[in-house]
């Protein structure tokens, strides 16, 4: 059996008031969560309360001594005319941390071993995002949060994303994916974390588990659909014969 990683019981999180309440989950090492839900679900404020940089309103999480976190922002939340190169960028993600391989490794890693001294302005967006992956792999983590990576950037980027999150996690890393889009959720992710505040649902475990829970039906109407997309299946929900995100 992994050990845990992060474990929530009774938590309730949020900015003074609550926004979910009576959350209990446990997050083990070399999983891969989806953790979904439509913008203001509640996502955001959840990963902060999980990695400690919120306080629970109620509960409490702990959290194993022996994490490493590398983390990817959404790229709407970087400075797009940040004056550093892009070896920089990734430089200044591992300040905290010593003995770490030469940076060219991450770069490579994420198909950017040629733009180190190119400015960070001067990418495009699917760079800038590969870059930000870079950042957090130069730490070496063994949980690596993924925000919104997918967002605004071209199918190529995006495929190259989820095969790059697919084989991090097959040699051992636990992901933790933060979306507003269902069908970014591939079959590789085998567990999710499902939250609306609105309909207040918080619904955490296994994937087969969580995407069939009667709570969904009852919360939206309708039901899950696998829908084709460019050669792709990926998840839908249906709901009066129209398919959308939730």
């Amino acid at each position: 059996m992994a050990d845990p990683l992060y474990e929530m019981e009774g938590v309730a999180i949020g900015y003074g008031h609550p926004l979910l309440e009576n959350i209990s989950l446990t997050i083990k090492a070399g999983e891969y969560w989806g953790i979904f839900g439509p913008n203001g679900a509640g996502k955001t404020t959840l990963i902060k309360t999980l990695l400690g940089v919120l306080r629970p309103i109620a509960g409490s999480v702990r959290r194993s001594p022996g994490i490493r976190l590398g983390y990817v922002p959404q790229l709407t939340a970087v400075r797009e005319s940040m004056p550093l190169s892009a070896r920089q960028v990734v430089e200044l993600g591992a300040l905290d941390l010593k003995g770490l391989p030469p940076v060219s490794e991450a770069l490579e890693r994420v198909g950017l071993k040629d733009v180190g001294r190119q400015r960070f302005s001067d990418l495009s967006g699917g760079q800038r995002q590969r870059l930000m992956v870079a950042r957090a792999l130069h730490r070496r983590p063994n949980v690596l949060v993924l925000d919104e990576p997918t967002n605004g950037v071209d199918l190529i980027t995006r495929h190259a994303l989820r095969d790059l999150m697919r084989e991090l996690n097959a040699e051992g890393v636990t992901l933790l994916l933060i979306t507003h889009l269902l069908g970014e959720i591939g079959p590789e992710v085998g567990h999710f974390l499902w939250l609306d505040a609105r309909q207040q649902l918080c619904l955490g475990g296994e994937r087969a588990t969580v995407l069939h829970s009667p709570d969904l039906a009852r919360a939206y109407g309708g039901g899950l659909k696998a829908v084709d997309v460019e050669g792709e299946t990926i998840l839908a929900w249906e709901c009066r014969g129209e398919e959308h995100g939730v």
